[in-house]
């Protein structure tokens, strides 16, 4: 179809989510910015789409119109330089254990939150130390939702983000019974992800989840000697202080007593 020939309503019918560029690109080159937003307005009042936030929009009609779209391709409109990331990218990867109803980005944007049909979007600024040469993007796969694809933590990233930030990865239980399924590491882009993040509590924390089944994916005594290499003298925490601990020595990490790691990564 020409871009000349193309109607608002054939174009919603295509889209389930889209932004105001995406619907500009779409018609004839010739056609007004004061036009486009008339359009797009005129299909706001006749309830043919709703907006999710500023420039972004979701379609009403034909077979979107009782269909929620999928969060994660409304996360990947939300932001020009998203990530999908923490737990939403365990869910991406078909690995989360339990689902959840927040969605996550990382995004050199200004970090913002909102609701949309029962779903929580949140979008996170990346690690300082990672701004350098854009750095934050290490580590980034496509993966397909439908016929898009969409940007998310590659496994290996995945894994240390949770762990690096367990508040928006589910806590420890969670982030163990989901990574434990991960067919796969890449333990040399793993390894070189943490020692990018430059923290001795970060590569303690890999370091006691890999080692406590290291048959799980393989691991060798030279790639656990190499997060070793990266410790300072800790001691480091695994999570909040405020509950009974458990010193694991080989790491010097303190984790939640009564917390058994290989039985979570094996649920």
């Amino acid at each position: 179809m020409a871009r000349a020939d193309l109607t608002t309503r054939e174009f919603l019918e295509q889209y389930a989510v889209f932004t105001t560029a995406e619907f500009r690109a779409a018609l004839a080159a010739d056609v007004p910015s004061s036009t486009v937003l008339n359009r797009l307005h005129q299909a706001l009042k006749r309830g043919y789409t709703e907006r999710i936030r500023q420039g972004v929009y979701a379609s009403r009609v034909g077979t979107f119109a009782r269909s929620v779209p999928d969060p994660l391709i409304v996360a990947s409109r939300l932001a020009t330089d998203y990530v999908i990331a923490y737990h939403t990218a365990l869910e991406a990867h078909g690995i989360a254990h339990a689902p959840f109803r927040r969605v996550t980005i990382v995004s050199t944007r200004t970090p913002f939150s909102l609701e949309y049909r029962g779903y929580e979007f949140v979008a996170r600024r990346p690690r300082k130390s990672l701004l350098a040469n854009d750095a934050w993007k290490t580590l980034v796969v496509p993966l397909r939702r439908g016929d898009e694809l969409v940007n998310v933590t590659s496994r290996e990233r995945t894994l240390v983000d949770c762990l690096a930030n367990l508040k928006w990865a589910g806590g420890i239980e969670e982030v163990l019974r989901s990574v434990g399924s991960f067919p796969s590491l890449n333990v040399e882009n793993l390894i070189a992800y943490v020692d990018l993040l430059n923290s001795p509590s970060i590569a303690a924390k890999v370091g006691w989840v890999l080692s406590a089944d290291p048959q799980l994916w393989r691991l060798t005594t030279e790639d656990l000697d190499a997060l070793r290499s990266l410790l300072g003298k800790g001691p480091y925490f695994l999570d909040t202080r405020a509950q009974p601990l458990l010193l694991v020595n080989d790491w010097s990490l303190y984790i939640p007593a009564g917390l058994d790691p290989v039985e979570e990564l094996r649920r």
